[in-house]
């Protein structure tokens, strides 16, 4: 794996380690696992290497359930990290839409995150199911994590929101599923209408992403990349929309 991870890299592409998921639970304190993780996959020492001399790019936070382990201590030590290391890290976090996030909300606002991958999926009422129907009591709610932006509700005040979909309809459940071509207008929209917070997509999972038709994954980065700025005089944004946080545990972001 260690030589997939390299070959990515060479494509421009953001490899981070989601740690979490539905029902995790780590009883780890905070110290140790951000010196461990350092250690095993980033520019730490450890005879144990399991990518080999591999380097990823940093974490992925996805806590659906409330942590033993401190996570904003544990963001806030990996942060130091990276300060000592020789190239860019990332931190990023897979909120659930409901906003403020039950679990993640607090690491959002105490703890420097970059990215923040909303899933906006298997929540019900804030789903992409329901983007486009008025505010409240249901609609997609992207306009609640824009304004939490503008707010300065995030430590990151300069973090990304990306929005989460399921990208096939096995991959969560069915009634939170959009089609290629509906998430891709949805994307266009979203970008359009908040330029400042907006970052791009993420797709649970990649599996499901490439089995669809047309390819969710493309479809949607078309779709963002007919949106972007690129070629006028802001070469950052042609860097940025270039390269893309690849989960490692099959979360695809364009």
């Amino acid at each position: 794996m260690g030589l997939d991870i390299k070959y990515c890299q060479s494509r421009g592409k953001i490899i981070l380690l989601s740690i979490g998921g539905a029902t995790a639970q780590l009883n780890s304190d905070a110290a140790t696992f951000s010196q461990q993780v350092w250690d095993l996959f980033m520019e730490g020492s450890s005879p144990y290497r399991p990518f080999d001399d591999a380097i990823i790019d940093g974490v992925d936070l996805d806590f659906e359930q409330s942590s033993q382990m401190d996570i904003i201590q544990f963001a806030n030590n990996m942060n130091q990290f990276y300060k000592s290391g020789t190239r860019k890290y990332y931190i990023t976090a897979a909120p659930q839409c409901p906003y403020p996030d039950a679990n993640l909300g607090k690491l959002l606002s105490q703890a420097h995150i970059d990215m923040a991958f909303i899933q906006f999926y298997n929540s019900g009422w804030c789903d992409n199911s329901k983007y486009g129907l008025p505010h409240w009591p249901e609609s997609m709610n992207y306009y609640m994590w824009d304004a939490a932006w503008h707010n300065n509700s995030f430590a990151n005040p300069n973090i990304k929101l990306y929005v989460g979909a399921m990208a096939g309809t096995g991959a969560g459940n069915p009634g939170s599923y959009v089609g290629p071509d509906f998430f891709a207008n949805e994307l266009k929209e979203l970008q359009s209408n908040y330029p400042e917070s907006f970052g791009g997509a993420m797709m649970w999972d990649m599996s499901w992403a490439y089995a669809a038709t047309p390819n969710f994954a493309t479809n949607a980065k078309q779709a963002l990349m007919a949106g972007s700025k690129c070629g006028s005089t802001t070469s950052d944004c042609c860097e940025a929309r270039d390269t893309k946080p690849s989960r490692r545990h099959g979360r695809r972001s364009s």
